[in-house]
């Protein structure tokens, strides 16, 4: 055969490997021999315990079989890094150091601190935002939405089983797609059609994505497209309204970093390296960074809404003027 025929051959070959291994980790001998030794030794099946566990485990519903796997991650973990291999992959995750029973430590604290951020600033909002403001409601469901979804978060990060993530991939959903439908009924806020045509769509495609939750259609890459395509369109369609707005909206600057700040925090997702002290991954550092967004974005919600409620007033008055 020709040099080149062998080349992608190779090449072939190479690329089959890496779509059938996956994970180096769960699929090394070390870890499946460990397995079956701690499964003999410490589980009368794959859920009970032969020996009652720590009470962490038992809050958080740790079977047998799955902490079984937990141990022996880190056997595996030591014996490649004891023969100069790089740190493996567990079922297409890193390893993380399990605190309080949680999985992902780093991320639920991050979670936690994120729904306190939206909590304390919801108060902050509604102590200064007058009911009757035209984008009061809007803002306050979004509110609500988010609280949701760092909820769902910090479950998630907890203990990663199907039903968590398909919830907390929905719940991201949800508040992407929720910034999006506030940020264009602030920018149609005088339309009465638009406001109609606006919220049908958004109802829509909720109620769609909700039915894909309940059929098991929801998963990752899914969950991703769509989060980066809504995200990409609020990010296209507010930077404009921005730039439109600059010179007679003097707080719209904030709207307008905040989305730049997302992208640019949103770029960690695409670094991938095993956890600093096997706590803090790059998933972790991006929710770290969410919450003083989430400070930049209330500030937006509370100026915006001052501004409109006067705006509505002075709007109301010289119609009322006109009328005399």
């Amino acid at each position: 055969m020709s040099k080149s025929i062998w080349t992608f051959l190779l090449l072939l070959q190479v690329c089959l490997v890496g779509n059938t291994v996956g994970s180096v980790g769960d699929r090394s001998r070390v870890y499946s021999q460990c397995l079956t030794v701690c499964r003999n030794k410490n589980c009368v099946d794959e859920i009970y315990f032969k020996n009652q566990p720590s009470l962490p485990l038992i809050l958080l519903r740790w079977t047998c079989k799955e902490d079984c796997s937990y141990i022996c991650t880190w056997i595996t973990v030591k014996v490649f890094i004891s023969q100069g291999l790089e740190i493996p992959q567990f079922h297409g995750k890193w390893p993380f150091i399990r605190l309080f029973g949680c999985q992902e430590p780093a991320s639920v604290l991050f979670s936690i601190l994120n729904f306190c951020a939206h909590w304390k600033m919801f108060q902050k909002f509604r102590r200064k935002v007058d009911p009757t403001s035209p984008m009061f409601y809007p803002w306050a469901y979004f509110s609500i939405i988010c609280l949701n979804g760092w909820i769902w978060s910090t479950i998630f990060h907890s203990r990663d089983r199907p039903f968590t993530e398909a919830m907390d991939y929905s719940c991201a959903f949800s508040m992407v797609l929720t910034l999006l439908y506030c940020m264009l009924l602030r920018i149609t806020y005088k339309e009465n059609k638009a406001f109609i045509i606006i919220t049908c769509g958004y109802v829509s495609i909720l109620c769609k994505h909700l039915s894909h939750l309940w059929s098991g259609k929801i998963n990752y890459g899914y969950n991703m497209t769509l989060n980066v395509a809504i995200g990409l369109t609020t990010f296209a369609i507010t930077m404009l309204w921005w730039y439109l707005n600059s010179n007679k909206l003097p707080h719209a600057y904030l709207i307008g970093w905040f989305n730049i700040f997302t992208v640019f925090v949103t770029s960690l997702e695409l670094i991938d390296f095993p956890p600093i002290y096997w706590v803090f991954d790059t998933h972790s550092l991006w929710h770290a960074n969410t919450i003083f967004l989430t400070i930049m974005l209330y500030r937006f919600m509370i100026s915006d809404c001052c501004y409109l409620k006067t705006y509505y007033n002075r709007s109301l008055l010289d119609a009322d003027h006109h009328e005399h």
